[in-house]
Protein backbone atom coordinates (compact mmCIF):
# COMPACT_ATOMS: atom_id res chain seq x y z
CA UNK A 1 0.00 0.00 0.00
CA UNK A 2 1.35 3.44 -0.94
CA UNK A 3 2.13 5.74 1.97
CA UNK A 4 0.43 9.12 2.01
CA UNK A 5 2.68 11.95 0.93
CA UNK A 6 2.57 15.69 1.24
CA UNK A 7 0.40 16.07 -1.85
CA UNK A 8 -2.34 14.04 -0.20
CA UNK A 9 -2.76 16.67 2.46
CA UNK A 10 -2.69 19.63 0.07
CA UNK A 11 -5.26 18.45 -2.45
CA UNK A 12 -6.31 21.85 -3.70
CA UNK A 13 -2.83 23.04 -4.62
CA UNK A 14 -3.19 22.64 -8.36
CA UNK A 15 -6.79 23.67 -8.83
CA UNK A 16 -7.64 26.99 -10.36
CA UNK A 17 -9.48 28.92 -7.69
CA UNK A 18 -8.39 26.35 -5.11
CA UNK A 19 -7.09 29.00 -2.74
CA UNK A 20 -10.46 30.73 -2.65
CA UNK A 21 -12.10 27.36 -2.20
CA UNK A 22 -9.88 26.53 0.75
CA UNK A 23 -10.51 29.95 2.29
CA UNK A 24 -14.19 29.23 1.99
CA UNK A 25 -13.72 25.79 3.50
CA UNK A 26 -11.67 27.15 6.40
CA UNK A 27 -14.20 29.85 7.22
CA UNK A 28 -17.09 27.42 6.86
CA UNK A 29 -15.26 24.82 8.90
CA UNK A 30 -14.69 27.28 11.71
CA UNK A 31 -18.38 28.12 11.63
CA UNK A 32 -19.27 24.44 11.49
CA UNK A 33 -17.10 23.71 14.52
CA UNK A 34 -18.75 26.60 16.31
CA UNK A 35 -22.19 25.30 15.36
CA UNK A 36 -21.41 21.76 16.47
CA UNK A 37 -20.16 23.12 19.78
CA UNK A 38 -23.25 25.29 20.20
CA UNK A 39 -25.57 22.47 19.16
CA UNK A 40 -23.84 20.20 21.63
CA UNK A 41 -24.51 22.78 24.33
CA UNK A 42 -28.16 23.09 23.35
CA UNK A 43 -28.49 19.30 23.33
CA UNK A 44 -26.97 19.07 26.79
CA UNK A 45 -29.04 21.97 28.12
CA UNK A 46 -32.33 20.61 26.81
CA UNK A 47 -31.52 17.06 27.95
CA UNK A 48 -30.72 18.17 31.47
CA UNK A 49 -33.44 20.83 31.72
CA UNK A 50 -36.29 18.65 30.47
CA UNK A 51 -35.20 15.04 31.08
CA UNK A 52 -35.96 12.18 28.64
CA UNK A 53 -39.73 12.78 28.82
CA UNK A 54 -39.56 16.52 28.16
CA UNK A 55 -36.83 16.08 25.55
CA UNK A 56 -39.12 13.78 23.62
CA UNK A 57 -41.97 16.30 23.81
CA UNK A 58 -39.68 19.07 22.57
CA UNK A 59 -38.73 16.94 19.58
CA UNK A 60 -42.38 16.36 18.72
CA UNK A 61 -43.17 20.08 18.83
CA UNK A 62 -40.26 21.03 16.59
CA UNK A 63 -39.87 18.18 14.12
CA UNK A 64 -43.41 18.29 12.71
CA UNK A 65 -43.15 21.98 11.80
CA UNK A 66 -39.69 21.54 10.28
CA UNK A 67 -41.01 18.62 8.24
CA UNK A 68 -43.73 20.80 6.75
CA UNK A 69 -41.19 23.51 5.92
CA UNK A 70 -39.03 21.03 4.04
CA UNK A 71 -42.10 19.60 2.33
CA UNK A 72 -42.84 22.90 0.57
CA UNK A 73 -39.29 24.26 0.35
CA UNK A 74 -39.08 23.59 -3.42
CA UNK A 75 -35.28 23.41 -3.21
CA UNK A 76 -35.16 27.22 -3.31
CA UNK A 77 -32.13 27.47 -1.03
CA UNK A 78 -29.88 25.58 -3.45
CA UNK A 79 -31.45 27.35 -6.44
CA UNK A 80 -30.41 30.70 -4.99
CA UNK A 81 -26.78 29.62 -4.70
CA UNK A 82 -26.76 28.09 -8.18
CA UNK A 83 -28.28 30.99 -10.10
CA UNK A 84 -26.33 33.70 -8.29
CA UNK A 85 -23.14 31.73 -8.91
CA UNK A 86 -23.95 31.61 -12.63
CA UNK A 87 -25.21 35.21 -13.01
CA UNK A 88 -24.24 37.56 -10.19
CA UNK A 89 -25.67 40.58 -11.98
CA UNK A 90 -29.17 39.14 -11.42
CA UNK A 91 -29.05 39.20 -7.62
CA UNK A 92 -31.99 41.58 -7.34
CA UNK A 93 -34.12 39.42 -9.62
CA UNK A 94 -33.30 36.34 -7.54
CA UNK A 95 -34.09 38.05 -4.24
CA UNK A 96 -37.37 39.50 -5.47
CA UNK A 97 -38.50 36.10 -6.72
CA UNK A 98 -37.44 34.48 -3.44
CA UNK A 99 -39.54 36.93 -1.40
CA UNK A 100 -42.63 36.00 -3.37
CA UNK A 101 -41.89 32.27 -3.20
CA UNK A 102 -41.18 32.45 0.54
CA UNK A 103 -44.49 34.19 1.24
CA UNK A 104 -46.38 31.48 -0.65
CA UNK A 105 -44.47 28.77 1.18
CA UNK A 106 -45.29 30.29 4.56
CA UNK A 107 -49.02 30.37 3.85
CA UNK A 108 -49.01 26.76 2.68
CA UNK A 109 -47.04 25.49 5.69
CA UNK A 110 -49.27 27.16 8.26
CA UNK A 111 -52.46 26.05 6.51
CA UNK A 112 -51.37 22.40 6.29
CA UNK A 113 -50.06 22.43 9.85
CA UNK A 114 -53.28 23.76 11.33
CA UNK A 115 -55.08 20.74 9.88
CA UNK A 116 -52.41 18.10 10.47
CA UNK A 117 -50.92 18.76 13.90
CA UNK A 118 -54.09 18.21 15.98
CA UNK A 119 -54.39 14.76 14.39
CA UNK A 120 -50.71 13.79 14.57
CA UNK A 121 -50.35 14.89 18.21
CA UNK A 122 -53.69 13.67 19.51
CA UNK A 123 -51.98 11.28 21.99
CA UNK A 124 -50.03 14.12 23.57
CA UNK A 125 -51.16 16.49 26.29
CA UNK A 126 -53.13 19.64 25.39
CA UNK A 127 -50.10 21.72 26.43
CA UNK A 128 -47.84 19.97 23.91
CA UNK A 129 -50.45 20.38 21.16
CA UNK A 130 -50.85 24.08 21.97
CA UNK A 131 -47.09 24.67 21.91
CA UNK A 132 -46.82 22.84 18.58
CA UNK A 133 -49.35 25.21 17.02
CA UNK A 134 -47.52 28.23 18.43
CA UNK A 135 -44.24 27.02 16.95
CA UNK A 136 -46.04 26.37 13.66
CA UNK A 137 -46.90 30.08 13.51
CA UNK A 138 -43.16 30.81 13.60
CA UNK A 139 -42.37 28.74 10.51
CA UNK A 140 -42.12 31.84 8.25
CA UNK A 141 -39.09 32.76 10.37
CA UNK A 142 -37.55 29.39 9.54
CA UNK A 143 -38.20 29.86 5.81
CA UNK A 144 -36.98 33.44 5.43
CA UNK A 145 -34.05 33.33 7.87
CA UNK A 146 -32.09 31.07 5.52
CA UNK A 147 -32.43 33.15 2.34
CA UNK A 148 -29.98 35.99 3.16
CA UNK A 149 -27.27 33.44 3.86
CA UNK A 150 -27.95 31.60 0.59
CA UNK A 151 -27.49 34.83 -1.38
CA UNK A 152 -24.16 35.53 0.31
CA UNK A 153 -23.10 31.90 -0.20
CA UNK A 154 -23.73 32.25 -3.93
CA UNK A 155 -21.62 35.42 -3.95
CA UNK A 156 -18.80 33.48 -2.20
CA UNK A 157 -18.96 35.80 0.79
CA UNK A 158 -18.39 32.94 3.19
CA UNK A 159 -17.64 35.04 6.24
CA UNK A 160 -20.97 36.84 6.20
CA UNK A 161 -22.78 33.66 5.16
CA UNK A 162 -21.42 31.72 8.11
CA UNK A 163 -22.07 34.49 10.61
CA UNK A 164 -25.71 34.54 9.56
CA UNK A 165 -25.84 30.75 9.71
CA UNK A 166 -24.62 30.68 13.31
CA UNK A 167 -27.00 33.32 14.63
CA UNK A 168 -30.16 31.20 15.22
CA UNK A 169 -28.39 28.44 17.14
CA UNK A 170 -26.23 30.98 18.95
CA UNK A 171 -29.16 32.97 20.32
CA UNK A 172 -31.03 29.75 21.10
CA UNK A 173 -28.08 28.46 23.13
CA UNK A 174 -27.77 31.79 24.94
CA UNK A 175 -31.43 31.63 25.91
CA UNK A 176 -31.05 28.06 27.17
CA UNK A 177 -28.04 29.09 29.24
CA UNK A 178 -30.16 31.76 30.90
CA UNK A 179 -32.83 29.15 31.64
CA UNK A 180 -30.25 26.78 33.09
CA UNK A 181 -28.80 29.49 35.34
CA UNK A 182 -32.24 30.61 36.51
CA UNK A 183 -33.39 27.04 37.12
CA UNK A 184 -36.36 27.28 34.74
CA UNK A 185 -37.21 23.97 33.09
CA UNK A 186 -40.51 24.53 31.32
CA UNK A 187 -41.01 23.26 27.80
CA UNK A 188 -42.68 26.52 26.80
CA UNK A 189 -39.61 28.52 27.83
CA UNK A 190 -37.30 26.36 25.73
CA UNK A 191 -39.52 26.76 22.65
CA UNK A 192 -39.72 30.52 23.21
CA UNK A 193 -35.91 30.69 23.18
CA UNK A 194 -35.79 29.02 19.77
CA UNK A 195 -38.43 31.32 18.29
CA UNK A 196 -36.65 34.42 19.58
CA UNK A 197 -33.36 33.18 18.14
CA UNK A 198 -34.94 32.73 14.71
CA UNK A 199 -36.48 36.20 14.78
CA UNK A 200 -33.24 37.94 15.77
CA UNK A 201 -31.28 35.99 13.15
CA UNK A 202 -33.72 37.03 10.41
CA UNK A 203 -33.47 40.72 11.29
CA UNK A 204 -29.68 40.70 11.41
CA UNK A 205 -29.42 38.62 8.22
CA UNK A 206 -31.60 41.04 6.28
CA UNK A 207 -29.58 43.99 7.55
CA UNK A 208 -26.26 42.38 6.55
CA UNK A 209 -27.60 41.53 3.11
CA UNK A 210 -28.91 45.05 2.55
CA UNK A 211 -25.64 46.60 3.71
CA UNK A 212 -23.45 44.43 1.43
CA UNK A 213 -25.61 43.92 -1.67
CA UNK A 214 -28.14 46.79 -1.76
CA UNK A 215 -30.73 44.80 -3.69
CA UNK A 216 -33.74 46.46 -5.29
CA UNK A 217 -37.18 45.18 -6.22
CA UNK A 218 -36.87 43.66 -9.69
CA UNK A 219 -39.68 41.24 -10.47
CA UNK A 220 -38.94 38.65 -13.14
CA UNK A 221 -41.49 35.87 -13.74
CA UNK A 222 -38.88 33.91 -15.69
CA UNK A 223 -36.46 33.99 -12.74
CA UNK A 224 -39.21 32.86 -10.39
CA UNK A 225 -40.06 29.91 -12.61
CA UNK A 226 -36.36 29.08 -13.11
CA UNK A 227 -35.77 28.98 -9.35
CA UNK A 228 -38.75 26.70 -8.87
CA UNK A 229 -37.88 24.44 -11.81
CA UNK A 230 -34.28 23.96 -10.74
CA UNK A 231 -35.31 23.62 -7.12
CA UNK A 232 -37.95 21.05 -8.00
CA UNK A 233 -35.19 18.75 -9.22
CA UNK A 234 -33.47 18.98 -5.83
CA UNK A 235 -36.68 19.04 -3.80
CA UNK A 236 -37.27 15.32 -3.88
CA UNK A 237 -33.76 14.77 -2.64
CA UNK A 238 -34.04 17.48 0.01
CA UNK A 239 -37.33 16.16 1.27
CA UNK A 240 -36.22 12.56 1.08
CA UNK A 241 -33.01 13.45 2.90
CA UNK A 242 -34.97 15.21 5.60
CA UNK A 243 -37.33 12.25 5.92
CA UNK A 244 -34.37 9.88 6.13
CA UNK A 245 -33.00 11.94 9.01
CA UNK A 246 -36.23 12.71 10.84
CA UNK A 247 -38.83 10.14 9.80
CA UNK A 248 -37.46 7.94 12.55
CA UNK A 249 -38.38 10.63 15.08
CA UNK A 250 -41.75 11.26 13.42
CA UNK A 251 -42.70 7.58 13.46
CA UNK A 252 -41.31 7.08 16.96
CA UNK A 253 -43.57 9.92 18.11
CA UNK A 254 -46.54 7.83 16.94
CA UNK A 255 -45.51 4.49 18.47
CA UNK A 256 -43.33 4.98 21.55
CA UNK A 257 -43.59 7.06 24.74
CA UNK A 258 -41.86 10.46 24.81
CA UNK A 259 -39.14 9.08 27.08
CA UNK A 260 -37.93 6.60 24.44
CA UNK A 261 -38.03 9.35 21.84
CA UNK A 262 -35.87 11.48 24.10
CA UNK A 263 -33.32 8.65 24.41
CA UNK A 264 -33.21 8.21 20.65
CA UNK A 265 -32.70 11.94 20.03
CA UNK A 266 -29.62 11.87 22.26
CA UNK A 267 -28.25 8.88 20.32
CA UNK A 268 -28.78 10.76 17.05
CA UNK A 269 -27.17 13.90 18.48
CA UNK A 270 -23.98 12.07 19.39
CA UNK A 271 -23.68 9.94 16.25
CA UNK A 272 -24.40 12.79 13.83
CA UNK A 273 -21.78 15.04 15.44
CA UNK A 274 -19.16 13.58 13.09
CA UNK A 275 -20.66 15.12 9.96
CA UNK A 276 -19.77 18.74 10.68
CA UNK A 277 -16.58 18.70 8.56
CA UNK A 278 -18.30 17.12 5.51
CA UNK A 279 -21.12 19.65 5.92
CA UNK A 280 -18.60 22.49 5.75
CA UNK A 281 -16.93 20.91 2.72
CA UNK A 282 -20.29 20.40 1.03
CA UNK A 283 -21.35 24.00 1.54
CA UNK A 284 -18.10 25.32 0.11
CA UNK A 285 -18.16 22.76 -2.71
CA UNK A 286 -21.60 23.86 -3.95
CA UNK A 287 -20.66 27.53 -3.99
CA UNK A 288 -17.13 27.20 -5.42
CA UNK A 289 -17.84 24.44 -7.96
CA UNK A 290 -20.84 26.38 -9.29
CA UNK A 291 -18.44 29.24 -10.05
CA UNK A 292 -15.86 27.04 -11.80
CA UNK A 293 -15.54 25.23 -15.11
CA UNK A 294 -16.37 21.55 -15.21
CA UNK A 295 -12.88 20.11 -14.83
CA UNK A 296 -12.03 22.31 -11.86
CA UNK A 297 -15.44 21.64 -10.29
CA UNK A 298 -14.96 17.87 -10.58
CA UNK A 299 -11.53 18.12 -8.96
CA UNK A 300 -12.95 20.12 -6.06
CA UNK A 301 -15.63 17.49 -5.46
CA UNK A 302 -13.09 14.68 -5.49
CA UNK A 303 -10.79 16.32 -2.97
CA UNK A 304 -13.66 17.23 -0.67
CA UNK A 305 -14.91 13.64 -0.78
CA UNK A 306 -11.52 12.24 0.19
CA UNK A 307 -11.07 14.61 3.09
CA UNK A 308 -14.56 13.76 4.32
CA UNK A 309 -13.94 10.03 4.22
CA UNK A 310 -10.71 10.32 6.23
CA UNK A 311 -12.40 12.39 8.89
CA UNK A 312 -15.56 10.32 9.16
CA UNK A 313 -13.76 6.99 9.54
CA UNK A 314 -11.40 8.19 12.25
CA UNK A 315 -13.93 10.01 14.42
CA UNK A 316 -16.56 7.26 14.10
CA UNK A 317 -14.04 4.72 15.40
CA UNK A 318 -13.33 6.93 18.41
CA UNK A 319 -17.01 7.43 19.18
CA UNK A 320 -17.79 3.73 18.87
CA UNK A 321 -15.37 3.00 21.70
CA UNK A 322 -16.23 5.87 24.05
CA UNK A 323 -19.96 6.41 23.40
CA UNK A 324 -21.22 4.91 26.72
CA UNK A 325 -18.91 7.11 28.76
CA UNK A 326 -19.69 10.23 26.76
CA UNK A 327 -23.46 9.86 26.94
CA UNK A 328 -23.72 9.11 30.65
CA UNK A 329 -21.26 11.80 31.73
CA UNK A 330 -22.43 14.56 29.39
CA UNK A 331 -26.19 14.05 29.11
CA UNK A 332 -26.81 12.28 32.43
CA UNK A 333 -27.14 8.75 33.74
CA UNK A 334 -30.77 8.62 32.64
CA UNK A 335 -29.64 8.47 29.01
CA UNK A 336 -27.27 5.49 29.36
CA UNK A 337 -29.51 3.12 27.40
CA UNK A 338 -29.06 5.30 24.30
CA UNK A 339 -25.50 3.99 23.77
CA UNK A 340 -26.49 0.92 21.73
CA UNK A 341 -28.61 2.98 19.33
CA UNK A 342 -25.76 5.47 18.94
CA UNK A 343 -23.28 2.75 17.97
CA UNK A 344 -25.71 1.31 15.45
CA UNK A 345 -26.14 4.77 13.88
CA UNK A 346 -22.41 5.43 13.41
CA UNK A 347 -21.92 3.52 10.10
CA UNK A 348 -24.93 5.35 8.73
CA UNK A 349 -23.46 8.66 9.88
CA UNK A 350 -20.33 7.98 7.83
CA UNK A 351 -22.49 7.53 4.73
CA UNK A 352 -24.58 10.56 5.69
CA UNK A 353 -21.49 12.73 5.95
CA UNK A 354 -20.09 11.59 2.62
CA UNK A 355 -23.41 12.38 0.97
CA UNK A 356 -23.10 15.97 2.18
CA UNK A 357 -20.33 16.42 -0.40
CA UNK A 358 -21.66 14.10 -3.11
CA UNK A 359 -25.10 15.73 -3.19
CA UNK A 360 -23.81 19.29 -3.30
CA UNK A 361 -21.26 18.31 -5.93
CA UNK A 362 -23.96 16.85 -8.17
CA UNK A 363 -26.02 20.05 -7.86
CA UNK A 364 -23.00 22.21 -8.68
CA UNK A 365 -22.36 20.19 -11.84
CA UNK A 366 -25.96 20.59 -12.98
CA UNK A 367 -27.34 17.22 -11.88
CA UNK A 368 -29.78 18.25 -9.13
CA UNK A 369 -32.10 15.28 -9.74
CA UNK A 370 -29.58 12.56 -8.90
CA UNK A 371 -29.53 13.20 -5.13
CA UNK A 372 -33.31 13.09 -5.26
CA UNK A 373 -33.28 9.62 -6.78
CA UNK A 374 -30.81 8.37 -4.17
CA UNK A 375 -32.75 9.87 -1.29
CA UNK A 376 -36.09 8.63 -2.57
CA UNK A 377 -34.80 5.07 -2.60
CA UNK A 378 -33.36 5.54 0.87
CA UNK A 379 -36.64 7.00 2.10
CA UNK A 380 -38.50 3.88 1.06
CA UNK A 381 -36.00 1.73 2.96
CA UNK A 382 -36.29 4.00 6.00
CA UNK A 383 -40.07 3.92 6.17
CA UNK A 384 -40.34 0.17 5.60
CA UNK A 385 -37.67 -0.49 8.20
CA UNK A 386 -39.25 1.80 10.76
CA UNK A 387 -42.68 0.28 10.49
CA UNK A 388 -41.20 -3.22 10.61
CA UNK A 389 -38.78 -2.72 13.51
CA UNK A 390 -40.03 0.10 15.76
CA UNK A 391 -43.15 -1.75 17.03
CA UNK A 392 -40.92 -4.74 17.88
CA UNK A 393 -37.71 -3.29 19.34
CA UNK A 394 -38.52 0.38 19.82
CA UNK A 395 -35.97 3.10 19.25
CA UNK A 396 -33.15 0.59 18.62
CA UNK A 397 -35.10 -0.58 15.58
CA UNK A 398 -35.24 3.02 14.37
CA UNK A 399 -31.45 3.17 14.62
CA UNK A 400 -31.07 0.02 12.49
CA UNK A 401 -33.50 1.26 9.82
CA UNK A 402 -31.91 4.71 9.63
CA UNK A 403 -28.34 3.42 9.38
CA UNK A 404 -29.21 0.98 6.60
CA UNK A 405 -31.04 3.75 4.71
CA UNK A 406 -28.12 6.20 4.93
CA UNK A 407 -25.69 3.59 3.63
CA UNK A 408 -28.04 2.66 0.77
CA UNK A 409 -28.35 6.26 -0.42
CA UNK A 410 -24.57 6.71 -0.36
CA UNK A 411 -23.90 3.61 -2.46
CA UNK A 412 -26.60 4.58 -4.94
CA UNK A 413 -25.14 8.09 -5.24
CA UNK A 414 -21.70 6.62 -5.96
CA UNK A 415 -23.31 4.46 -8.64
CA UNK A 416 -24.80 7.60 -10.22
CA UNK A 417 -21.41 9.31 -10.20
CA UNK A 418 -19.94 6.34 -12.04
CA UNK A 419 -22.72 5.72 -14.57
CA UNK A 420 -24.67 8.94 -15.06
CA UNK A 421 -22.00 11.58 -14.47
CA UNK A 422 -19.13 9.52 -15.93
CA UNK A 423 -16.81 10.27 -13.00
CA UNK A 424 -14.65 7.31 -12.06
CA UNK A 425 -15.23 6.37 -8.42
CA UNK A 426 -11.76 4.89 -8.00
CA UNK A 427 -10.29 8.22 -9.09
CA UNK A 428 -12.73 10.19 -6.97
CA UNK A 429 -11.32 8.59 -3.80
CA UNK A 430 -7.68 8.32 -4.88
CA UNK A 431 -5.30 10.52 -2.93
CA UNK A 432 -2.70 12.66 -4.67
CA UNK A 433 -2.62 14.10 -8.19
CA UNK A 434 -1.26 12.94 -11.52
CA UNK A 435 1.80 14.43 -13.11
CA UNK A 436 1.68 18.03 -14.32
CA UNK A 437 -0.63 18.73 -11.37
CA UNK A 438 -3.79 17.71 -13.17
CA UNK A 439 -6.41 15.76 -11.30
CA UNK A 440 -7.43 12.41 -12.67
CA UNK A 441 -11.14 13.08 -12.72
CA UNK A 442 -13.09 12.12 -15.80
CA UNK A 443 -14.62 15.00 -17.67
CA UNK A 444 -18.40 15.21 -17.65
CA UNK A 445 -19.90 14.63 -21.05
CA UNK A 446 -23.22 16.44 -20.59
CA UNK A 447 -25.27 18.24 -17.99
CA UNK A 448 -28.86 17.48 -17.17
CA UNK A 449 -29.65 21.12 -16.62
CA UNK A 450 -28.65 24.24 -18.49
CA UNK A 451 -29.88 27.52 -16.95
Amino acid sequence: MRLLNKADFAPFKFIKGGSSFMRGVKITLIAQVAMIAVNACTGIFTARLLGPQGRGELTVVIVWSFTLVYLVSCGVNQSIVYFIGKARERVSEVMTAVCVIGAAQSIIVVAIGMCLLPIALRKYSPQVQHLALIFLAATPLIIFSGYPGNVLQGLLRFRSFNIIRILPVGFYAAGLAVLAISGASRLSSVIACQMIGLAIALVIGCWVLWYQVRPRWNWSPSMCSSLVRFGAKTQLGNMSGFINRYSDQLILSLFVPPRELGLYVVAVTVSSAIVFLPQALGIATLAQAANEKKNEAEAIIGHASRLSLLWLGGVAFFLFIFTPVLITHVFGSGYGTASLACRILLPGSIALGLNEVLYEGACALGYPALPSYAELTSTGITILGLFALVPRIGFVGAAVASSVAYISSCFLMLYFYQTRMQIDIATLFRFGVTKHGETAVTKIEASEYSP
